[in-house]
């Protein structure tokens, strides 16, 4: 259970550094765009303010626009700007050169009008907006860097559009508005490079990487470590809880430090853990007194009862021969002597059977199907003519102590005969698997379904047993010298259709 929640805790740690990493980058990227624009704009302007004094010079130096253009877009070109020159006539515009970024070799790359190539109106990535008039297409040019990628813009000096290579494949179109420039009978068309902003967002984003890369491993490992620290009082806490299902109070106290619900929490379990330990410790030292109690009253009316006996029977055999009451009183005292007897025997035998350090004997190999025909032959004296049928496999051998086994089978067997007078008995001694299954079934009345839930407790007796013979002690002593042994005990029964009781043993190896 809390597995799945630290899972998932890691996973929100995972995910709230996977958004930051995305954040910093949309952030950065925003940011260098921004500078990008700023920094353009003012280099664009400053080239502005150069290109007339620029004009002059190189048409002094040429003598016609025509000749100098050249000359003059390598002037005026700068870092992340491309320059485009027009020669203007009263009819139209004549492409000249352009300065189309850096080569390799760190020099301008000047394109002349020989080198461009023209498109019709809406040829090529088509600019924003519909403006008229010629579409003008830069490509990769020789000796121009392998990253220079295509763009265009219009005649009528709208604002362009240009495609910047970004990483993974992707490409970015951004509006960008040109500085304008008219002198000389030559128009100057000044616009921002995009590629240099590229390779800024290129190297940010290949350094990123590896970064978001650590970060997210960080992430997962600092989120396993955060949630399994947070998580360990409550882990604890419910494995403390099982071992309390199954049995195991031994307190165990549990330390947390965190002064949150789940502190709160482990305080409170620890108190009441406490407190649980100590109720079941007085509980099993009055359960060992009460045990001990049983054993020694018993043992101590053993004697007395032995002798008691005795006395009746010798007064009994001597009124058998006068006509007086005598007889039946001294039968009488006789019978429940005997009863007595009986249920001492019985007292002492589960109190041997509860007792811790009764399980501390030599286990031995028991034939369960040899134990079952003793108690078949035992029995069949006492059924007063009821069958009892014995269904045997061999080799029906498990690990425990013999006596106590042949007296669980006997319990059940005689409950059978008591409660189901007249019904064939029937035990049934089989292997399934690794388990050796003994059954004692009858035919009678059955057990109702409330009585089953109380029918192995000490000293219970249902409504339909109160007038029959016993001190319901037999079924319990069963269960517990079954369970000596390493096996269960169950009752199948439905009312109106006889019970059955089922020993399950592992076999021995």
């Amino acid at each position: 259970m809390f597995r799945s929640l630290a899972t998932r805790l890691t996973a929100a740690y995972v995910f709230a550094a996977i958004v930051l990493v995305g954040i910093v980058l949309a952030a950065v990227t925003a940011f260098a765009l921004s500078a990008f624009g700023f920094a353009s704009r003012e280099a664009s302007a400053a080239v502005a303010r150069q290109a007339p004094d620029a004009i002059r010079l190189q048409v002094a130096r040429h003598g016609t626009l025509d000749a100098a253009a050249a000359d003059l877009a390598r002037d005026l070109a700068r870092p992340g700007l491309h320059v485009v020159i027009f020669r203007v006539y009263r009819e139209g515009r004549r492409f000249l050169a352009a300065s189309v970024g850096d080569g390799e070799d760190g020099r301008p790359v000047i394109v002349t009008a020989e080198r461009m190539r023209f498109g019709e109106p809406g040829a090529g990535p088509p600019p924003f907006g519909s403006p008229p008039g010629l579409q003008l297409h830069l490509g990769p040019q020789p000796g121009a860097p392998p990253h220079f990628g295509p763009w265009s813009f219009d005649t009528q000096h709208r604002p362009s559009e240009v495609m910047a290579p970004f990483p993974f494949g992707l490409n970015l179109f951004l509006r960008l508005q040109p500085n304008i420039v008219e002198s000389g009978g030559a128009r100057v068309i000044i616009l921002p490079d995009p590629t240099s902003l590229a390779h800024i967002i290129n190297a940010f984003w290949l350094a990123m990487l590896p970064i978001g890369l650590f970060v997210i491993i960080a992430a997962w490992l600092l989120g396993r470590a955060i949630t399994g620290q947070a998580l360990r009082p409550l882990v604890e806490t419910t494995a403390s809880l099982h071992r309390f299902g199954t049995g195991d109070f031994t307190p165990r106290t549990i330390e947390s430090k965190q002064r949150n619900e789940i502190g709160a929490l482990v305080k409170s379990y620890n108190a009441a853990a406490a407190q649980v330990a100590a109720a079941f410790e007085e509980r099993r030292a009055a359960e060992a007194q009460m045990r001990q109690f049983v054993a020694d009253a018993g043992h101590e009316l053993r004697t007395p009862l032995t002798v008691v006996m005795g006395y009746i029977d010798v007064l009994r055999r001597r009124a058998q021969n006068e006509p007086s009451p005598s007889l039946q009183i001294f039968d009488t005292m006789l019978a429940e002597s005997r009863r007595m007897r009986a249920l001492i025997d019985k007292l002492i035998v589960l109190a041997r059977l509860e007792h811790p350090l009764g399980a501390r004997r030599e286990l031995e190999t028991v034939d369960l199907a040899d134990v079952a025909a003793r108690v078949a032959i035992s029995l069949e004296a006492r059924a007063a003519g009821t069958p009892i049928a014995l269904h045997r496999e061999s080799d029906a051998l498990v690990r425990g102590d013999e006596t106590e086994l042949y007296d669980a089978v006997s319990n059940l067997a005689e409950n059978a005969l008591k409660y189901a007078p007249g019904s064939p008995v029937e035990i049934d001694v089989r292997t399934e698997a690794n388990d050796v299954v003994l059954a004692v079934s009858d035919r009678g009345p059955g057990i109702e379904p409330a009585e089953q839930e109380h029918i192995f407790d000490r000293f219970y007796r249902g409504p339909q047993r109160a007038d029959s013979e016993g001190f319901g002690l037999g079924l319990a002593i069963a269960k517990r010298a079954v369970e000596r042994a390493g096996g269960i005990l169950s009752l199948a029964s439905k009312p109106g259709q006889g019970a059955r009781f089922i020993i399950r043993i592992p076999a021995a190896s």
